[in-house]
C-alpha cells in the first residue's frame, strides 16, 4: 500500500512498528464526507481505527488545510485529482494522526494539522506532480509590531476625551429639552375669560 509505505519511510519506522500501523482497521466508505482517525473504541471496533471516505467517480477535488507553516495549500476551489491518488493522500493524513497518537509505538507526538498537511502535499508531489504544481503559497498574516500597537492605543486614548465631551454635550441638550417639555406639560391651561357685554355709557360717535 503506497500510503503506508510513504508514512513508514517518512518516520523511519521499523518493520515491527510499520506492522502496528498496518494493523489499524480501515472502514472504507464511498461518497462525500470527512475522513477521521478514531483513537478509541467506537463504531463496533474495540481499538483505534480509521474512517476513510473516498468520493465517487474517477476524479475528485482535493482540499488541504491552509496552514502558513505548511507553506502551500490548495486554492479555494481545490485541485482535480485522480481518486486513487486522493484516497492515498487522505489515508496518509489519517495515518499521520495515528502516528501522532502513538499507534506506531513511538509514544504520543504533538497533534498538528500542519504535519498532516505537509505529508499530504509530499505524497501528492510524488504521485501527481501536475496537481502539486497547482498548489498556491499560504502566507502568514502580518502582525502589527509592538510600537505600532502602542501608537494605536495612544491615538485611541487621545481621541477618547473628545468623544466623551461630545457625548456629554448631547446628553445635556437632551436633558434640557426633556425638562422644558415636562414644564410645558405640567403648566395649567389658561382659562377663557367671560366678559359680559353691556351698553357703553358713552354714546357712539361722541
Amino acid at each position: 500500500m503506497e500510503a503506508l509505505a510513504f508514512v513508514g519511510e517518512r518516520y523511519r519506522l521499523t518493520q515491527a512498528r510499520l506492522a502496528d500501523l498496518a494493523s489499524i482497521p480501515i472502514r472504507w466508505r464511498r461518497g462525500s464526507g470527512s475522513s477521521a482517525y478514531y483513537p478509541r473504541r467506537a463504531h463496533g471496533f474495540d481499538r483505534p481505527h480509521i474512517l476513510l471516505r473516498v468520493p465517487r467517480g474517477a476524479t475528485a477535488r482535493w482540499h488541504t488545510y491552509r496552514r502558513a507553516r505548511a507553506r502551500f495549500g490548495t486554492p479555494p476551489g481545490g485541485i482535480e485529482l485522480d481518486v486513487r491518488v486522493l484516497a492515498g493522500a487522505v489515508l496518509v493524513h489519517e495515518l499521520t494522526h495515528a502516528v501522532q497518537h502513538g499507534a506506531a509505538g513511538d509514544g504520543r507526538r504533538r497533534f498538528s494539522e500542519v504535519e498532516t498537511t505537509e505529508n499530504e502535499i509530499e505524497f501528492v508531489r510524488r504521485h501527481a506532480p501536475a496537481a502539486f504544481a497547482q498548489l498556491v503559497p499560504v502566507l502568514r498574516k502580518k502582525r502589527a509590531t509592538a510600537a505600532a500597537r502602542k501608537a494605536a492605543r495612544g491615538a485611541a486614548r487621545a481621541d477618547a476625551p473628545v468623544g466623551l465631551a461630545a457625548l456629554r454635550a448631547i446628553v445635556l441638550r437632551t436633558a434640557g429639552a426633556l425638562a422644558a417639555l415636562v414644564r410645558t406639560a405640567s403648566a395649567p391651561a389658561p382659562q377663557p375669560t367671560r366678559r359680559r357685554r353691556g351698553r357703553s355709557p358713552t354714546p357712539t360717535g361722541s
